[in-house]
């Protein structure tokens, strides 16, 4: 009854991994730079009519999620121009050995903020033409 059909090929993860590298993310959010030169980003709080009803005006216009600096660094650069496989070099040049298997945690990092649609991602498969694109898979 759950079975996957046999013509269904299940990706690998270095597969998923591949296929999110080519992508070009770009942000949904709002976003702050602090003096830190860290990334906070603006989440807006539900828009439902229940919560409306229900619980109390919130204080805050928004939540605030503050990135750590190789956060910050990877969603400056969530601007559509960089693939994320441009964004893992540049990432490789700036903190050097800091970051151990950047590849796989950039992507792991934009497959969250693609889950919460913080960031949208797509392919350009040729240079003129760009489509919006649903991922693959997970990790």
């Amino acid at each position: 009854m759950f079975r996957k059909k046999e013509n269904e090929k299940a990706l690998s993860r270095r597969e998923i991994i591949d296929q999110w590298l080519e992508l070009f993310p770009f942000r949904q959010m709002d976003y702050e730079s602090g003096d830190d030169d860290r990334i906070t980003v603006l989440v807006p709080h539900p828009e439902n009519w229940l919560t409306r009803k229900l619980l109390p005006k919130p204080k805050h216009p928004a939540q605030k999620i503050r990135l750590d600096e190789i956060g910050s660094f990877v969603w400056r650069h969530f601007d559509g121009k960089h693939s994320i496989n441009t964004i893992c070099e540049k990432l490789d040049e700036k903190f050097g050995k800091r970051v151990e298997s950047s590849r796989e945690r950039t992507v792991i990092f934009a497959q969250q903020l693609y889950k919460n649609s913080y960031i949208k991602v797509f392919s350009k498969k040729n240079s003129d033409q760009s489509t919006a694109e649903d991922p693959a898979g997970d990790l």
